[in-house]
């Protein structure tokens, strides 16, 4: 490992960063983000932490995964926790409302997990919040950049984290363990797909669709709601009409129904 240390700014926890709810790349300066494929020494630009990273903006600046989700976390368990919504994508479309929320990074490891788990408790009226908990907590062991640096995307992974716990999964529990791991493999089967540049929103509604398709969780539910991206404009590596949820391609789509 190299002990090339990123910059560290002398303000570490007192730095105001950008707006969320749009933003892409590094979120104090905006500046793209650079990943390399060894781990360098990262110092946290707002908790001060040190730790390995292969992820930095073009300026230097290095954010952990914890600071990058920042407390938009809690506003996602906070909506969850009231939500009765039963359509996992009507549910993932209003945390993509949510203030603050960034047009990518590691917070939607969570919420790709925690969205299954909700809707499918509310399907079937089980209420319990400390799996929604849990599985906010699972999605926040995969790291960023996992998607690109390990073949492993968040997302798809979040889609295994879902069946894992409403299934109570573990390593010595076989059906349980197939399920899950299927669901994982799934996801990133259909993330996969796209020759593409990560969108987190993208792949996350992907997995979502996947996960309600492939297994049998929702085999009784209403169909999805149709997710029409309106952030895309914010994504400077958008597929575009190569998307399917690009809105020009769906009014095509429709157009041809028609």
């Amino acid at each position: 490992m190299s002990n090339l240390a990123l910059k560290k700014r002398p303000l570490a926890g007192k730095i105001m960063l950008r707006p969320g709810s749009t933003s892409e790349g590094c979120l104090l300066c905006g500046q793209p983000l650079k990943y390399s494929q060894m781990p360098k020494i990262g110092t946290c630009e707002i908790c001060g932490q040190t730790q390995e990273t292969k992820t930095a903006c073009v300026a230097g600046h290095f954010i952990c995964d914890s600071c990058h989700a920042g407390s938009i976390m809690d506003h996602v368990a906070a909506l969850l926790a009231v939500s009765r919504e039963t359509d996992p994508v009507n549910l993932a479309m209003r945390i993509f409302e949510l203030n603050g929320l960034n047009m990518h990074g590691p917070e939607y490891h969570s919420i790709v997990p925690a969205v299954l788990v909700t809707a499918w408790q509310n399907a079937y009226q089980m209420r319990d919040q400390s799996k929604i908990d849990e599985a906010i907590r699972r999605g926040q062991q995969v790291p960023g950049g996992s998607c690109g640096l390990a073949g492993n995307c968040g997302a798809g992974v979040g889609a295994g984290v879902a069946s894992a716990i409403i299934s109570e999964s573990t390593p010595l529990t076989g059906p349980e363990r197939q399920q899950a791991l299927q669901a994982t493999g799934q996801a990133l089967m259909a993330i996969g797909q796209f020759a593409g540049a990560r969108c987190c929103k993208r792949d996350a509604i992907v997995s979502i669709e996947t996960f309600v398709k492939s297994t049998p969780y929702f085999k009784q539910a209403e169909p999805l709601a149709n997710y029409i991206c309106k952030q895309f404009a914010q994504n400077k590596t958008c597929l575009g009409t190569k998307c399917p949820y690009f809105p020009t391609r769906l009014k095509i789509l429709d157009n041809r129904k028609d």
